[in-house]
């Protein structure tokens, strides 16, 4: 456990390891932006920007000459199927207002902002989605927030789900702040968190899932009652059956990618939890152990987090343990750590699998004059 060092958020530490994992993943998508409210189309491959065109105004008015242009276009611009798509609605769309609202913590404030939207927003409860972005100034000596939040309705927002789907495009979200395509893009390839972009995923999931038990009940009931009539006319139903299965299975295998990364940012927050947990238990926590612990977040890579660290002084080792998904990351992780200066010495104490994971101890010796 760390014995010293100051009291430092988990978010904070764990904020540029998560950039990077994300800048990494994003890094080798093609990206395709699409405006609704400009009518601008651009695409992004390798980080960098491809093509754009534009969108007339009689094509965002239709629905379908909508469809059909972007279709040209994507055909035109040969752009692979299961691109990843982002999408900024139209104004006309989104319902936005802006608050002033007394500084308070962030719990807080999504609480107070949940009863504020509900009054605000002229549509059903249940029926739209929101988002906020809040900006802290003072005023009079006194600390407020400034806070603007963006809503969007069920209906909007299945309109352009399939609108991708029938453009056989990977929706990554749906943004509701107030921004271009470069700089939407600027901050998606650079790993940025965006707390504008409605994800939609596990709602995907959610609704495949109900979609194949639907499939299947019809599917029993087809098949029973076609055995009654003739053992011929249940083959048939059963036929019929293991098809609708397929495709269920098909569209399942699509969002495989995504419930792997939704289950490797369950793992991530678990230890964020767990490091939060050993942070606000220590007593007396120094500036140098603190300055360590963010030095050594810094030279994370994706597949490898810490689950203890003791800490006895700048004069002896470091000593790390933690988890990783393969030798090759600990191995990346124990060489970012040789190169980065602060360690005269880096040595490997254990390392052993366990599970699904690797469970390695690593010993630190830093050089004299490194805090």
């Amino acid at each position: 456990m760390m014995k010293h060092g100051k009291s430092i958020s988990v978010e904070e530490l764990f904020e540029s390891v998560r950039c990077a994992l994300r800048c990494r993943w994003r890094r080798k998508q093609a990206l395709l932006l699409l405006s609704l409210q400009t009518g601008e189309v651009a695409y992004w491959q390798n980080g960098e920007h491809s093509w754009q065109e534009q969108l007339n105004e009689e094509c965002l008015a239709d629905k379908q000459r909508l469809t059909d242009a972007l279709r040209e276009i994507l055909l035109a611009r040969d752009v692979e199927e299961g691109a990843a798509v982002l999408l900024l609605p139209a104004a006309a769309t989104v319902y936005s207002e802006q608050l002033l609202l007394p500084l308070m913590r962030r719990r807080e404030l999504q609480a107070a902002l949940k009863w504020e939207v509900q009054q605000s927003v002229p549509w059903p409860e249940e029926g739209y989605t929101y988002s906020f972005e809040a900006t802290e100034f003072s005023e009079a000596g006194e600390q407020q927030c400034r806070v603007t939040f963006t809503a969007l309705q069920d209906t909007s927002r299945t309109e352009l789900e399939h609108l991708c789907s029938s453009l056989l495009l990977k929706l990554q979200g749906i943004s509701l702040s107030d921004m271009t395509l470069d700089e939407a893009a600027d901050k998606w390839f650079a790993g940025k968190s965006l707390p504008s972009i409605y994800r939609q995923k596990q709602r995907r999931l959610q609704g495949i899932a109900a979609t194949f038990g639907r499939y299947l009940t019809k599917a029993g009931c087809a098949a029973l009652g076609l055995a009654i009539l003739a053992y011929a006319s249940a083959w048939g139903g059963c036929y019929l059956a293991q098809r609708d299965l397929q495709e269920v299975e098909q569209q399942l295998e699509q969002y495989a990618e995504w419930e792997q990364r939704m289950q490797e940012s369950e793992v991530v927050e678990r230890n964020c939890q767990r490091l939060e947990k050993l942070l606000a238990a220590v007593s007396k926590p120094s500036k140098e152990a603190g300055g360590e612990v963010e030095h050594i977040c810094r030279q994370m890579m994706p597949g490898c987090w810490l689950t203890l660290l003791e800490y006895n002084g700048s004069k002896k080792p470091l000593v790390l343990q933690g988890q990783a998904v393969d030798n090759l990351a600990l191995e990346s992780f124990v060489e970012q750590l040789q190169k980065c200066g602060n360690y005269s010495r880096v040595e490997l104490l254990q390392s052993q699998q366990q599970g699904n994971v690797l469970v390695y101890k690593l010993q630190l010796q830093m050089k004299e004059g490194k805090q």
